[in-house]
């Protein structure tokens, strides 16, 4: 894989990402935001490294309204 980024501009925050039909794309965090809740995503690179979706601890913003609603099993519960 080509090292790209030297290719980033000045003052511009861009993250590597590789879609899943396998090419590479730089996007800012809002665009990669949006392309991980669309399940666009294959790997993205972070500082630490590369990620990859599905193996690797990732957190999506929700950009739903009723995002603050779950409706799942309470697992707080004490027993």
């Amino acid at each position: 894989m080509t090292d790209r980024r030297g290719l980033r501009r000045e003052g511009s925050y861009s993250i590597e990402a590789i879609l899943n039909d396998g090419t590479f794309h730089l996007f800012t965090s809002q665009v990669l935001d949006v392309m991980l809740a669309n399940n666009r995503v294959a790997r993205f690179r972070r500082s630490s490294g590369w990620v990859t979706i599905g193996v690797d601890p990732v957190r999506v913003k929700c950009r739903r309204e009723d995002s603050h609603n779950y409706y799942g099993l309470d697992r707080r519960a004490a027993y």
